[in-house]
């Protein structure tokens, strides 16, 4: 008795060498929304001032103002004359929910003159706010 050889015709899809990739895709996918971390970005690029401090602000979400070197305010990432920046940030506090727990956190320029920073804290104080923080990088301690 003499079996042929019989050659069953392969099935060869090319759709199942794709699964594997795509279950790798989907697992790297969730990995980097999980770990990753999404962050605010500023309306405008500030170089802050170099601190010593090692205070860090308060976990609640602070107003943002930024103040760049040639004396454009934003704040909420809205550009301000400096006329407005009195009358956005009462409007703030008139619209906050706690408004004893509400501060500003002031972006500044290094390059921005100190009058103009002077004369913009006069304004945030005129405007009734008195918790500000001025944010700063980090400065390199000499060795």
């Amino acid at each position: 008795m003499k079996f042929a050889a019989q050659t069953s015709p392969h099935a060869t899809n090319r759709d199942d060498n794709l699964i594997p990739l795509i279950n790798v895709v989907f697992l790297m996918l969730i990995f980097f929304m999980v770990a990753g971390k999404i962050s605010h970005s500023d309306a405008i690029a500030i170089n802050p001032p170099a601190s010593t401090s090692e205070t860090t602000a308060s976990s609640k979400e602070p107003i943002r103002i930024l103040l760049s070197a040639t004396g454009v305010i934003y704040m909420d990432d809205m550009a301000l004359e400096s006329e407005q920046l009195t009358n956005a940030v009462t409007t703030a506090l008139d619209n906050s929910h706690d408004p004893q727990g509400l501060s500003i956190l002031l972006k500044v320029d290094a390059a921005t003159p100190v009058d103009t920073l002077l004369q913009t804290l006069e304004q945030i104080k005129a405007a009734g706010m008195l918790k500000i923080s001025l944010a700063t990088r980090v400065a390199e301690r000499p060795a």
